[in-house]
């Protein structure tokens, strides 16, 4: 009984001494203050008892002390604490009861919908042309209060360090190198910053020619050639509305108008704002940022915004009038990046047998971004051959012209940076290692002078089954003209491999040229949309379009083309192919059989007005998507050269996306028509994506996709003319359940008609798209805070059936990239 007792008493022992007393009084009257609400940072510790006490466990230094009708008091943390609290005005008393609200102030809201309201008014957008410089500085550094104990730190642990011998220390090879390349890093850090990277840039806006940026100059450390990928980066308020003040956010955050001051001599008001997560715990007082906002022009002046855990992050934005509109004048931010943790021995010396005990030191990393705005010109006469070229472009990366640009010096720590990192990059070859990380960007794994296509590796159809492979093409790194390239796929249901070579010559290295010749002998889905120029995100979601989907054809292919860029927003592509193409299902064509040779042209066309690009040594590479997006594709097939066919078919897809009071809204208009003198596999399919012949529930279960249709039986409906149309409303709202995630939700209808001439050409069970088709649904994207997004849909008007489980479809869906 004593064994079991003694445990006991011990816990509770230590959870009693363990805990801080706090006494609450009244100053005026010095009576206990019940139900005084006591914080650490924005977290609720608890609330004073009847007697004015509360007990509690914190590891912060400091806490906050709020009650009703008494000034809010900041205490040190202490065993056992006595407060006085100071009783408001009547007057303060009635401002208190506002501030502390748990719902936005309506004249917050007022104002920022007016911001919002006027945005492109007060925008330089609005201006017929500017052009203005910047000059940026990224660096990765240990808090620039703790340099000093830092270095100090680090200089003590490596005397310990050394007279450590070798021999106690027990590690694998790659143990020991893991921790040379770690000791070198540290040691390289602790007399320079961990990363420094400076850019100067020239901004160029003009009403008739576009956006262009000009990187001047840019020096990044440890690397000698530029990461094109990360000079597109905007860590920036830059054309760019913080998340706070966006619309579809306003249900995350209370906004409450605290003042109205003279800025700059201008009057402005002042909205502090606070973001929603445990009303009942958290800090009514404690706010997570300020807007600041012109009162004549409505136009925001300054945004200040910090972390919710104290020193975890802050960002500060000013923007300043020049010719009646707003620029963007200065930014400093200040993010935290995790720590470096370094185990310290409790004792300096043990007694025989006595094990180490170590404590954990830790120093926090931080990235540090200065963004500085100036020599701005508006209305200045443009010339087009400045706009010529791709969005962004890089004038010059040595880093000697910085010198023009920067608006204060190098400290001697920054300027050891370039020399102390630019060694250890260098002897370790971390150049290679970033490059393989911005391939994936490209849908790529690289090693070496070989990219792996990952959108290989698997995929799984009702024809094929399991489909295993892989891609690879030799980049730059081989040949900075030449770039073959193949892959093989096997599939496991029927049993055979599929393969492809390719060569691609690269005719000008400022823009895309590219001719290549290929030769492909696969298998693909019989009527599909034609899918050129469409980016590799894009791509990746239409990869399980053809989960139900049986209804395939076989095509040996010989073909060369032609890849231009025109210019930034418009590119091109002409195609000649010989193939021989064979039905995979029971079909025939005519009295002609289910097999032909085909001799065609193809010309495709894209055009994307505000896409920003940048030409890469890989190739372009869009670093800002934007709409519209238009595709284009015209067919013709010849007999000449063995062909069996005549016909023509012409597709086009017209993606827009743009925001309002109800959120973002998706549209996505398309249609095709073709001469149906052709097998159906070049007519059209509209892409079903639910099996037809089952009645297992896992029929109804697709991937979302961009053109298909849930809920309608998957090779089933052809036309040779169709016109349809997808509509995407995500709701001007984001939750929180729960996991880490924002959810939102996302509304859906979708529909399509068509017709298809000569039907008794085709002889294959099928049906024809001659009525309008309808289905509508909802997906709720990071479902439950989670990395997956569910939904469903549901077949409405003239194919709606009477069995309610076939007019519906389940749609599921893993975001990796969120």
């Amino acid at each position: 009984m004593t064994k079991f007792l003694t445990p006991l008493f011990l816990f509770f022992t230590v959870l009693f001494f363990g805990q801080n007393q706090l006494k609450v009084f009244s100053k005026a009257d010095k009576r206990p203050i019940s139900n005084a609400a006591v914080y650490c940072e924005d977290e609720l510790l608890g609330k004073t008892d009847l007697n004015g006490i509360l007990s509690f466990k914190t590891k912060c230094k400091k806490v906050e002390i709020l009650a009703s009708n008494f000034q809010d008091i900041t205490a040190d943390v202490k065993k056992s604490m006595e407060v006085m609290m100071q009783p408001l005005s009547e007057k303060m008393g009635n401002i208190d009861k506002v501030i502390i609200q748990d719902k936005s102030d309506p004249k917050a809201l007022r104002i920022l919908d007016e911001v919002n309201k006027r945005a492109k008014e007060n925008s330089p957008k609005s201006l017929d042309s500017y052009n203005f410089k910047s000059y940026a500085k990224f660096s990765i550094d240990v808090d620039k209060d703790s340099v000093e104990i830092y270095k100090n730190f680090l200089a003590v642990r490596k005397d310990s360090l050394s007279k450590v011998g070798k021999k106690d220390l027990k590690q694998t090879k790659k143990d020991e190198k893991d921790s040379l390349t770690a000791e070198d890093f540290i040691q390289a850090s602790s007399e320079g910053q961990m990363f420094l990277w400076e850019k100067a840039s020239e901004y160029k806006y003009s009403k008739s020619f576009g956006e262009k940026t000009n990187i001047i100059d840019n020096r990044m450390s440890g690397f000698k050639n530029p990461i094109y990928e990360a000079l597109a980066i905007n860590i920036s308020n830059l054309d760019r509305v913080p998340r706070q003040l966006r619309p579809e956010n306003r249900k995350l955050y209370n906004f409450y108008l605290s003042d109205t001051l003279q800025l700059d001599g201008r009057k402005t008001y002042v909205i502090k704002f606070k973001e929603i997560t445990d009303k009942k715990k958290q800090n009514p007082r404690k706010f997570n940022g300020k807007i600041y906002v012109d009162s004549e022009t409505y136009a925001l002046k300054k945004f200040e915004s910090a972390s919710k855990k104290k020193n975890e992050g802050e960002i500060v934005s000013v923007w300043k009038p020049i010719g009646g509109k707003w620029f963007l004048d200065h930014e400093d931010i200040k993010v935290k990046m995790g720590n470096q943790s370094f185990e310290t021995s409790k004792k300096d010396s043990l007694k025989p047998g006595e094990t180490t005990k170590y404590n954990e030191k830790e120093f926090g990393n931080y990235l540090y971004v200065k963004n500085r705005f100036f020599d701005f010109e508006l209305n200045k006469e443009q010339k087009a051959s400045d706009f010529k070229g791709y969005s962004l472009e890089v004038k010059n990366s040595d880093g000697s012209l910085l010198n023009q640009y920067r608006t204060d010096s190098l400290t001697a720590r920054e300027q050891a940076t370039y020399t102390k990192i630019d060694s250890f990059v260098q002897k370790y070859d971390f150049e290679k290692k970033l490059n393989t990380l911005t391939q994936l960007v490209r849908g790529n794994l690289r090693y070496k002078i070989i990219d792996f296509d990952i959108t290989r590796l698997f995929n799984y159809d009702e024809y094929q089954g399991v489909r295993l492979g892989a891609g690879i093409k030799l980049n730059e790194k081989f040949s900075k003209t030449f770039s073959p390239d193949g892959y093989f796929g096997y599939g496991f249901k029927d049993h055979r491999w599929k393969y492809g070579l390719g060569l691609d010559v690269k005719l000008s290295q400022k823009r895309t040229s590219v001719f290549r010749v290929e030769y492909i002998d696969d298998v693909f889905a019989a009527g599909r949309f034609s899918n050129n120029m469409w980016d590799m995100m894009t791509k990746i979601s239409d990869l399980r379009l053809d989960l139900h989907n049986s209804t395939f054809y076989k095509n040996q292919k010989w073909g060369a083309s032609f890849l231009y860029d025109i210019s930034n927003s418009l590119s091109m592509k002409i195609a000649l192919n010989k193939e021989k193409q064979q039905a995979l299902f029971d079909y025939q064509y005519k009295n002609l059989g289910n097999a032909f040779d085909n001799t065609s042209a193809t010309l495709s066309l894209k055009f994307s007005p505000n896409d920003k690009n940048i030409m890469t040594p890989t190739g372009k590479y869009t670093y800002e998507k934007g709409y519209p997006q238009i595709f284009m594709n015209y067919e013709q097939g010849f007999r000449t050269l063995g062909g069996d066919l005549d016909y023509h078919r012409i597709d086009a897809l017209i993606i827009h996306q743009f925001r309002s009071k109800l959120g973002y809204t998706n549209i996505k208009l398309f249609g095709g028509l073709s001469s149906g003198t052709a097998p159906i596999w070049k007519n059209f399919e509209i892409a079903g994506q639910r099996d037809l012949n089952s009645n297992q529930w896992s029929s109804a279960i697709s991937t979302p996709t961009n053109l298909g249709f849930a809920t309608m039986p998957a090779g089933t409906f052809f036309a040779d003319r169709f016109a349809a149309f997808k509509v995407s409303q995500y709701l001007p709202f984001r939750f929180k359940t729960l996991g880490k995630r924002y959810s939102n939700i996302e509304l859906e209808y979708q529909a399509a008609i068509g017709n298809l001439k000569n039907q008794e050409d085709h002889r294959f069970i099928f049906r024809v798209l001659d009525h309008y088709y309808q289905e509508a649904g909802v997906m709720w994207n990071s479902f439950l805070g989670s990395r997956y997004s569910v939904g469903f849909s549901y077949r409405l008007g003239y194919y709606q059936t009477s069995t309610f489980k076939d007019n519906f479809g389940i749609k599921f869906r893993l975001n990796l990239l969120n």
